[in-house]
């Protein structure tokens, strides 16, 4: 059994009874706890059975996750505190919330020994926390008989905490780059979704190539330090205008595409030392003393595309996510029309500025908890402009 509790309190009737400043002047709290559950069937082993085995025979094919008839579903806990404003006859608007979000028993499939017989058993492991601030900020800025500009400012923040994982279990990798430089773990002190990757020691081998480290250097974390947006809606009598500008700040992301190109010789950055070679500074373990050889361009990118380090970048951007400018046709009651409108709209426009070279940085392989801050061949986020035309009978 799960267990809920609400409060809320009007305070604008206490100390703003008549609403000359205050439309909505709430506080709220909440506190909840709730169950989530995994796929059914992951209680009890079962064998597939293919349609025909070998020579004839029935044959039953052994699964690669051991499943546990003890699992118990995840609990999220979770408190929130909130205050609504609204004032000067709604024209400005306020709503705050700060929240902590605890979730135990975390459904995973964790590696196990091969003498098993399986890959990963399923099981529940550890404890998750999620502490943030969101607020929204609201207001009609001008407003005539003619002319109105409405504006909104978002702002959301987290922070997410590995408190501890199952007894024995010191780090958990939820996944690994197809190119094996870099993975995605959870250890515990740590934060859901914790970059690990290779980084250059400094040193370059008997031939000068440069030598990485192993796949254990903390890099960094998938996730934003913040999120923000701009949304502004202005209209002039017939005519409207509205346009979203969002940020996402902070985050890294591994971008194996750009890794690939540099080993290939495919993009324009490969071009470098192409001709003359380079001698790398640093350490030659070979002599021991600061390296003098000379490598080739191909010898160069073939090792720096497998530091991972290298191809690791901020998330930061700030982009026009959608634009729309719309015209209200006057005069359609005439052919039978309530009205008509006209809209040309744009999405993903352009960004304002962007620090990824090569990629657009929300381009991952994915939102969930695995394969966040990696991207490998991804597809472009696509802009996309339309003509809409609307009427109503």
């Amino acid at each position: 059994m799960y267990k809920s509790v609400g409060l809320s309190a009007l305070l604008n009737t206490f100390i703003d009874p008549s609403q000359e400043l205050f439309n909505l002047l709430k506080v709220r709290a909440s506190i909840a706890e709730v169950g989530n559950d995994t796929d059914p069937y992951q209680l009890f082993q079962t064998f597939s059975v293919p349609g025909a085995g070998y020579l004839g025979l029935t044959e039953l094919q052994s699964p690669t996750v051991k499943l546990n008839p003890d699992l118990k579903p995840e609990t999220v806990t979770s408190s929130e505190f909130g205050l609504e404003l609204s004032m000067l006859n709604n024209r400005l608007t306020l709503d705050v919330a700060v929240y902590d979000i605890s979730t135990e028993d975390l459904i995973f499939n964790i590696p196990v020994p091969a003498a098993t017989g399986y890959q990963f058993e399923k099981t529940n492991i550890g404890k998750v926390t999620n502490k943030g601030l969101e607020i929204a900020l609201g207001g009609t800025l001008l407003k005539t008989n003619d002319f109105s500009w409405n504006s909104s400012l978002f702002y959301s923040k987290n922070e997410n905490t590995v408190e501890e994982l199952s007894e024995g279990l010191e780090s958990f990798v939820y996944n690994t780059s197809t190119d094996g430089n870099l993975s995605i773990k959870a250890t515990e002190g740590g934060s859901i979704g914790d970059i690990y990757g290779r980084e250059w020691t400094g040193e370059v081998d008997a031939n000068g190539a440069p030598i990485a480290s192993d796949v254990d250097v903390y890099l960094g974390n998938a996730q934003p330090e913040w999120l923000g947006g701009w949304s502004n809606s202005i209209s002039y009598k017939d005519f409207n205008l509205s346009f979203l500008i969002d940020a996402r700040i902070g985050g890294k992301i591994y971008s194996q595409t750009s890794a690939d190109l540099d080993e290939a010789g495919a993009s324009l950055r490969s071009l470098q030392y192409r001709e003359s070679g380079v001698v790398l500074e640093g350490i030659n373990t070979e002599t021991g003393a600061a390296n003098t050889v000379n490598i080739s361009g191909q010898d160069y990118w073939t090792a720096m595309s497998n530091i991972s380090e290298n191809y690791l970048y901020d998330q930061d951007n700030v982009r026009l996510r959608e634009l729309s400018i719309g015209y209200r046709i006057p005069g359609v009651e005439s052919i039978g029309l309530d009205s008509a409108n006209l809209q040309l709209v744009g999405r993903n426009l352009f960004f304002f500025s962007k620090e990824a070279e090569d990629i657009d940085p929300e381009v991952m392989l994915g939102t969930s908890l695995g394969i966040q801050g990696m991207s490998h061949n991804q597809m472009p986020t696509m802009r996309s402009i339309g003509l809409n035309l609307t009427l109503n009978f």
